[in-house]
């Protein structure tokens, strides 16, 4: 018990840096973490109902009944009133689950290593660390809850068993629906053989006149289930498509995903779970769920869903292991197959608890290597995560990521915000508003600030795409002014005037231009001795009316003559229908002191208004000498509207 426990405290210790690391970089999301976060810091500042993230609804209008659960989180969120709270107790209360998993295991007369390879391979799960590091869901502690309530009915401590059961039915949608359908295979195990609907019905009467824990359970479980269904949510959210998601692209999954989802959801716990009867009952509205959904996570499984999936699996393996459930099954199989001598298989026996586990650990850590998010070796990170939960995210916080957090600094608490969908820093506020592709449109009149962060970060650049035309709207309406800039950044403040409070540089490496020719080597971009047209391009970013200086790291090989045209540098923006040039500067090789040696190399720029796509490319290198670029650094000069 003292290894597992160690073990699960080095997966909440590195999930939880992980998850946090996420947080910093800006590479977790509004939608999900910055929710949640609203939702408590609203909790302790108004009301348990109230939700402003989106304007034209309420928390209560998307998950009515989950109220209870989060009240729960309020006393620890109080004392740290942040979304790095809800990921550090999210990351702990997915480790905790081990302590049930084991001692139910050892419930089971399982030995003390079998019961300690469940809980290694629940940690092991790839689902389940893809879905850890999915931001922030209520649903990833219900393998705490469900476990737990198993082992409190075990052991028949109907108190807890309460207490666990009603979490777990208040946890999630789907988490109600498994722990109302596991409710009912208790039930029905206590039943006489073959008993008729009425028979039940007056049974189960007979058990809520006996208090009995079970059947009040199932009884709230199935009043939650009737008003979810009666407010549309499972008809919305979980099986079709809410009113703010219809006709948006990304919520479809053909059967291939869902088939290629159900399998990794359940690997390595799916034939067992099978020859499961009890785990049966719990397959069903799982397999409902696959069938009905329209959802666009089912081609990928780092989505909290899976922990579900995992939870059943997990179950179903315990109860194989336990009770050798399906022997006979595969015994008349055996004994139905006959060899051309006429001899018959012998019936074997399922392999031992312990034989059974270690087959699971194995499958498991191969699966992990082969697919967990922090695996080195994991070729399709694209399984365990799309592009709000790619592993790929997992990244260092830059000098971008400081900039930006001291930029969110000069925001007042008090302020409304406009802003997107990776920056949930800002959520725990009176009014927060994010733009996105599907939810309602946000109004700039709302908004005292807009914070825009387009920087070198691919995800950053996305969920930027759809604020530009709110930045565009409030900079032509003379109503704000620029606070900030530097790094992709730009805060937007209603009535600043002046120069801006905070400036920073604007840099762009190679990594984030297009190559025309040439090739990459490490950091930098080379280009051989041979004449293009193109060297780089790109990488068309927005910029606010104003003068800059645009300065190029380069450098050259030996062997060029000093007259020797070198590539041409530039500034301009590039659309489908026009070319515009603001500068451009042919370089020679006497502008380089010395070959071998990096050379910075400016030009001055203006723009008169906010320009969309600005690049800075290089154009014509010519086959005078080796050519190797370090990247561009932007510098704000003097911004027109400040």
């Amino acid at each position: 018990m003292l290894i597992l426990l160690v073990c699960s405290a080095a997966y909440a210790v590195v999930f939880g840096y992980l998850s946090v690391l996420r947080f910093e970089s800006f590479n977790s999301s509004v939608d999900d973490l910055g929710f949640f976060n609203q939702v408590l810091w609203m909790t302790l500042h108004g009301g348990p109902s109230a939700w402003t993230t989106y304007s034209e609804t309420s928390f209560n209008a998307s998950y009515p009944w989950q109220t209870s659960s989060f009240l729960l989180l309020v006393p620890v969120y109080a004392v740290f009133p942040s979304p790095i709270t809800l990921l550090l107790a999210q990351s702990i209360g997915v480790s905790l689950a081990t302590v049930p998993i084991y001692l139910l295991a050892r419930r089971y007369r399982f030995s003390a290593w079998a019961s300690f390879g469940l809980g290694g391979c629940y940690l092991l799960s790839f689902q389940l660390q893809a879905a850890n590091l999915n931001d922030f869901h209520l649903q990833s502690f219900y393998p705490l809850t469900f476990f737990s309530m198993v082992l409190f009915h075990e052991y028949g401590w109907k108190k807890w068993f309460l207490v666990a059961g009603a979490v777990s039915l208040v946890t999630n949608p789907m988490t109600l629906v498994l722990t109302v359908a596991f409710l009912g295979g208790q039930l029905l195990k206590e039943s006489s053989p073959g008993p008729t609907l009425s028979k039940l019905v007056v049974r189960l009467v007979g058990w809520v006149r006996a208090r009995n824990v079970e059947s009040l359970l199932l009884l709230l479980g199935v009043l939650l289930a009737v008003f979810e269904i009666a407010v549309g949510l499972i008809g919305q959210y979980h099986v079709g498509t809410s009113p703010a998601q219809s006709g948006s692209q990304g919520y479809f999954s053909d059967f291939s995903a869902r088939a290629l989802y159900f399998v990794l959801a359940f690997v390595p716990f799916l034939f067992l779970a099978f020859f499961v009867r009890e785990t049966l009952l719990l397959l069903i509205p799982l397999l409902a769920f696959l069938a009905l959904g329209n959802i666009s996570f089912f081609g990928y499984i780092g989505h909290p869903d899976a922990i579900e999936f995992l939870v059943v699996g997990l179950w179903g393996l315990m109860l194989f292991a336990k009770e050798h459930t399906g022997a006979s099954l595969l015994g008349r199989a055996r004994r139905s197959i006959r060899y051309r001598r006429s001899h018959s298989f012998k019936t074997r026996s399922v392999p031992h608890p312990n034989f059974t586990v270690v087959t699971a650990v194995l499958v498991g850590a191969v699966l992990f290597v082969g697919f967990s998010p922090v695996s080195p070796w994991n070729q399709v990170p694209q399984w365990v995560g799309d592009v709000n939960e790619n592993p790929s995210n997992i990244v260092d916080v830059t000098p971008a990521d400081h900039f930006l957090t001291s930029v969110i600094a000069l925001i007042p608490e008090n302020a409304s915000v406009l802003t997107q969908n990776n920056i949930p820093q800002l959520t725990g506020r009176d009014t927060f508003l994010y733009a996105t592709a599907n939810g309602p449109r946000p109004n700039i009149s709302q908004a005292d600030y807009i914070l825009a962060d387009q920087s070198t970060d691919s995800f950053a650049r996305l969920w930027y795409s759809f604020l530009q035309p709110y930045v565009r709207t409030a900079l032509n309406s003379g109503e704000f002014g620029i606070s900030a800039i530097g790094y992709g950044v730009l805060l937007l403040q209603r009535g600043f005037h002046g120069p801006p409070e905070l400036i920073g540089p604007l840099p762009y490496s190679p990594s984030e231009m297009s190559l025309s020719s040439g090739y990459r080597m490490g950091s930098i971009a080379v280009h051989p001795a041979q004449n293009n047209s193109f060297f780089w391009y790109g990488p068309y970013v927005d910029l606010p009316a104003g003068n800059y200086t645009a300065t190029y790291h380069l450098m050259i090989g030996p062997g060029a003559s000093p007259s020797a045209s070198i590539i041409t540098v530039a500034v301009s923006n590039h659309t489908s229908s026009s070319k515009i040039v603001y500068a451009s500067s042919e370089l020679f090789a006497y502008d380089f002191p010395a070959p071998d040696t990096w050379t910075d190399v400016s030009i001055n720029f203006t723009l008169d208004s906010f320009v969309s796509s600005v690049e800075f490319p290089g154009l014509s290198p010519t086959s005078a000498a080796v050519i190797e670029f370090g990247g561009v650094t932007v510098t704000v000069e003097h911004l027109a509207l400040s």
